[in-house]
């Protein structure tokens, strides 16, 4: 794969949330020469409005790498919050997809190219300020990857991460403590959860015919197979020269990471093994298995998940 380097190169991570993209993100974060920008998309409410904490433990405003990248990118003064997210409310929703790839109506493709440009201006200062080849923006949300395909001064990546639509659907159900908000993180019923796992992944697995590079990484071969799914990952990426920081184990060192946002593991430091999470399999609740199963079921096929399918169908431990 040719590789241009007269572009920033950016990889998105898209799909349905609770499908390990932290994990991921954070994982290529440890490879030489990329940066862990976490979920990009939330920036401007999360991080400059709200202030929300960095990875780095920080509070967003008070971070010294995004207020370097920041002026880099907008001038000394920042860019104008209120105007930006008023920009982004606009046109980063899902259901205009099909707007932004069909770029109608004309002043609808005005504002996508007033906010492609700015994502544009955002990267470029990334890339120039911490010194990376390789910008991870695990946004996961489809209408902000259909909007970097707008982005013209990107190297855009797109790797589709696709978890078990029945470990999702539980995942959304945990209560879980997000120490970026102070506030425990946002949970959603299974019904929801099956729903937008099949329209969320569609629209993503759309993004392959865009003319981007587009892969398929599902996250049990993540876990299950950390190092030959990550190698695999940096070949599709042209940067398999990188040699992969993995102990025999399957562990990694985490340093410091400046995530705009993400699920807890963004903040952790120091040695973290990856392991499946199946916990699904043995505390989901049968019918809410079984329910997940039968309205996902075609793209579980889809996405090689195959006889778990049939035996979550006939409410097996799969």
């Amino acid at each position: 794969m040719s590789v241009d380097r007269s572009r920033t190169k950016v990889v998105f991570v898209g799909g349905y949330g609770r499908s390990g993209s932290t994990l991921l993100d954070r994982a290529l974060g440890t490879v030489d020469g990329f940066f862990s920008a976490g979920e990009i998309r939330h920036l401007w409410f999360e991080g400059l409005f709200e202030g929300r904490r960095c990875g780095c433990g920080e509070a967003f405003r008070d971070c010294a790498v995004w207020q370097a990248i920041m002026e880099r990118a907008f001038g000394a003064a920042g860019p104008d919050v209120a105007e930006t997210l008023a920009l982004k409310s606009k046109v980063d929703r899902f259901f205009r997809v099909p707007q932004i790839a069909g770029r109608f109506p004309r002043s609808f493709d005005r504002d996508v190219y007033e906010y492609a440009r700015l994502l544009g201006r955002l990267y470029r200062a990334i890339a120039e300020v911490s010194g990376s080849d390789v910008i991870v923006d695990s946004s996961k949300d489809v209408s902000h990857g259909w909007l970097l395909t707008r982005v013209d001064d990107i190297d855009l990546r797109v790797v589709h991460l696709v978890r078990d639509s029945r470990a999702t659907a539980y995942s959304w159900r945990r209560k879980k403590f997000n120490p970026g908000s102070g506030r425990d993180m946002d949970r959603w019923g299974v019904l929801r959860s099956a729903l937008e796992w099949n329209a969320i992944n569609a629209l993503t697995r759309l993004l392959g015919r865009t003319g981007h590079p587009y892969m398929t990484l599902r996250y049990e071969d993540l876990v299950e197979q950390p190092s030959e799914a990550l190698a695999g990952l940096l070949a599709f990426l042209g940067e398999e020269h990188r040699p992969i920081p993995m102990a025999a184990d399957a562990s990694l060192e985490l340093g410091i990471d400046h995530t705009v946002a993400g699920n807890p593991l963004r903040f952790k430091r120091g040695r973290i093994q990856i392991n499946p999470d199946a916990e699904w399999k043995r505390q989901m609740d049968p019918a809410a298995r079984v329910a997940v199963g039968l309205l996902t079921w075609p793209s579980l096929y889809r996405y090689g998940y195959g006889g778990q399918a049939e035996r979550a169908i006939g409410g097996g431990a799969g």
